[in-house]
């Protein structure tokens, strides 16, 4: 045989280990938890502890927390998870082990300080999986110096935002969110989350910080204390709303690709309403704030904002924002989103409303919030479509007094009561008194349209009477 024919054989040294070089089943699991294969992933994590709880051998649950510990810091990335999920998943099931120990191996081998500069990158991503595995565990909580370790390594992890942007962020707050007691929270974590906390107003991350320790610990977290802070007891009031716009339009711009409104600032609006700085939150922050920009992503967080708001709002509050600068930019910008490929956020819209009214049993609400988008007018045409199958959810009380309200604005038409806009270029198109009567045919038009829509929907919970009054 030729010198060229002969290979060599390479030793593993991964599957060296003693009796695991014997066992390949075995050995395979981590193969598989590499894989790019997500259901792969899933079945060798099962697999993996389906094995250990039957084997329940020493030395294999061992080397099974060295392979996954290194694996959180895989070079493939999409091995990562993988490798987190099955770190997680058998902490949950060997109760036994220390999370102390493992969160102890992975701050050793994920140590930015001694690992080789090209790696840097993989053992960032190391010790955030690491947390996420602990977390996962669901043992999390039961251990506070745990909790605070893991806090002290995401602090540590945020700065590295270049390569794991507000993951570490993200996660603190899922881990805040599961403390169970404020004595762990103030005895514990406080001491470690003042400087996060006093600088609420630097990010959106920070500020979401803040504003889940309010929702969690508010006995915590007193006027007193925000004082200490913030240097103001309360969150929203007339010196902190500029910095509070900021913060809005920095999460509007880092989530414009995302289409999703920011939870920093649904937390801020459900924050106003327990405050009572509803108005002077939506008055100076989003009108006088975010809609002050041209339009993009702060007018669609301003709308998503809108549509999120609806279940949270009295019925006064939701006739004053359905009456004011938010709408109309909203109108506007359906009226400019005709045009193609451009970005559409009515079917958002929709879905907000549908939802409000599903939720909703108080038909004073669902009325307020038909008739404020039925008002919501370009030249007196009514912004949304005839056809509206969000009026499917209205109950009947809503319903009938939804129709009297359709039937009287085609019998008397009361222009003033709409919330009327003109583009640019309709204002510079008017025609006076004859644009005026054809506006009202349109209206007009809209409102038998509407109307019949609502009879022909059988899905509408109407009334027979309902049906009879609308067809005299």
């Amino acid at each position: 045989m030729s010198a060229e024919m002969v290979e060599l054989p390479v030793k593993d040294p991964v599957r060296s280990a003693g009796v695991l070089q014997q066992n390949r089943v075995f050995l395979d699991f981590f193969w598989d938890l590499a894989k790019p294969d997500q259901e792969v992933r899933l079945k060798a994590v099962e697999d993996l502890i389906r094995y250990l709880k039957t084997n329940n051998k020493a030395d294999e649950l061992e080397y099974t927390f060295k392979r996954l510990v290194d694996g959180l810091a895989h070079t493939r990335e999409a091995a990562r998870p993988g490798f987190s999920l099955a770190l997680g998943q058998v902490l949950s099931a060997f109760k036994d082990v220390s999370l102390q120990s493992i969160l102890d191996r992975i701050k050793q081998k994920h140590d930015l300080q001694t690992v080789k500069k090209k790696l840097v990158r993989n053992a960032l991503f190391g010790g955030l999986f690491g947390v996420l595995a602990l977390h996962q565990s669901s043992r999390l909580s039961k251990e506070p110096q745990v909790v605070l370790g893991c806090v002290q390594l995401l602090q540590s992890l945020s700065q590295h935002r270049q390569h794991l942007k507000d993951l570490p962020s993200k996660t603190m707050m899922d881990i805040l969110s599961e403390v169970t007691t404020a004595e762990v929270f103030e005895q514990v974590l406080l001491s470690a989350l003042q400087t996060d906390l006093a600088s609420a107003f630097r990010s959106p991350e920070q500020l979401q910080l803040l504003l889940v320790a309010l929702q969690h610990f508010p006995q915590s977290l007193k006027p007193k204390k925000l004082k200490k802070l913030l240097g103001s007891s309360t969150i929203i009031n007339a010196d902190n709303i500029p910095k509070l716009t900021e913060v809005l339009k920095m999460a509007a711009h880092s989530l414009k690709k995302e289409h999703v409104l920011p939870a920093v600032a649904l937390d801020l609006l459900k924050l106003s309403l327990k405050e009572d700085s509803f108005q002077l939150f939506w008055k100076n922050a989003i009108i006088n704030g975010l809609l002050k920009e041209q339009p993009g992503p702060t007018h669609y967080m301003s709308f998503r904002l809108l549509g999120s708001a609806l279940p949270l709002l009295s019925v006064a509050q939701l006739k004053e924002v359905l009456s004011g600068e938010v709408m109309v930019h909203y109108g506007e910008h359906v009226v400019s989103a005709q045009k193609p490929d451009r970005f559409k956020l009515a079917p958002e819209m929709d879905t907000y409303v549908s939802d409000f009214l599903q939720g909703c049993q108080d038909s004073n609400r669902q009325l307020a919030v038909m008739v404020g988008f039925s008002s919501l007018t370009n030249q007196v045409q009514p912004v949304v479509p005839p056809v509206w199958r969000v009026v499917q959810h209205l109950q009947p009380a809503a319903l009938q007094r939804y129709a009297e309200w359709l039937k009287m604005m085609f019998l008397q038409p009361q222009l003033d009561e709409l919330l009327d806009f003109s583009t640019r270029k309709q204002k510079d198109n008017q025609e006076g008194r004859e644009q005026k009567e054809n506006s009202i045919f349109r209206l007009r038009k809209w409102l038998v349209a509407r109307l019949a829509s609502i009879i022909d929907n059988h899905q509408v919970k109407r009334q027979e009477e309902l049906i009879m009054d609308v067809a005299r």
